[in-house]
């Protein structure tokens, strides 16, 4: 699903058309030449994730039902949200990504709603073309972080690999991005800057609907993990997992 409502600046503006007892009229800004795609209920590696959720929830769905069972519940990232935003240009010209830069539009006390985790803990791989964003700075950024590849008999880094990244039509990009908030419940946007052709912009980045991320700190609240021996969810003092 194509992310959010973009905004463009700085690119050409196209001549304006003075029509008999009408005022100058500025013609509408061609849209950016790229296109993106927003996954934004995450668990790291596809079974780890934590939500705040203010009363308790029915069991724990499955990775790819993550955002209904959110949704229905109110329930908000603990901790950490994770973000793939994959980006491709529209035609074969190059698009060059300059900067990602995220932006908090709303920032408040943490949730003091207990936390649920998905799990008992899990591994796997990370993929490259990953980002770290902490939400607790006055002006968070996106750092490039190194990956890990567990696909072989031995794993192996990644090194980390900053902008400017090139896409097209044919040549997408995806990009990961962990956002982690410890002393805020904040509402966020990514902005992805690119250019193209002589033109340049940048489009704001939302969820699948165009609204901002959420995330919320949870530490210090009751954490839960759920029990399907018993189907119910006890303390994770009691799972044997900790906080």
């Amino acid at each position: 699903m194509v992310g959010g409502a973009l905004a463009v600046v700085g690119t050409v503006t196209l001549g304006a058309v003075l029509l008999p007892g009408k005022a100058r009229e500025r013609a509408a800004e061609p849209p950016a030449p790229l296109t993106w795609t927003v996954a934004s209920d995450l668990w790291k590696n596809g079974c780890g994730h934590t939500y705040l959720v203010e009363r308790t929830p029915p069991p724990p769905p499955e990775a790819a039902a993550a955002r209904s069972w959110a949704a229905a519940r109110g329930a908000v990232d603990g901790g950490e949200t994770l973000v793939r935003v994959s980006v491709q240009g529209k035609g074969a010209a190059a698009v060059v990504l300059q900067a990602l830069h995220v932006r908090v539009v709303e920032r408040g006390a943490p949730l003091p709603w207990a936390a649920y985790r998905m799990d008992d803990g899990c591994g796997g791989a990370v993929t490259p073309r990953r980002f770290a964003v902490d939400l607790d700075r006055p002006r968070p950024v996106a750092r490039a972080l190194d990956g890990y590849d567990a696909s072989g008999q031995e794993g192996r880094t990644l090194p980390a690999v900053s902008f400017p990244y090139k896409v097209s039509a044919a040549e997408p990009e995806e990009l990961l991005i962990h956002a982690g908030a410890a002393k805020c419940d904040c509402r966020w946007y990514l902005e992805l800057e690119w250019s193209s052709e002589g033109r340049r912009g940048t489009v704001r980045i939302g969820d699948e609907d165009g609204a901002p991320f959420r995330t919320s700190g949870a530490k210090g609240r009751p954490v839960y993990v759920y029990d399907s021996a018993g189907r119910r969810w006890i303390t994770s003092t009691n799972s044997g997992q900790g906080d």
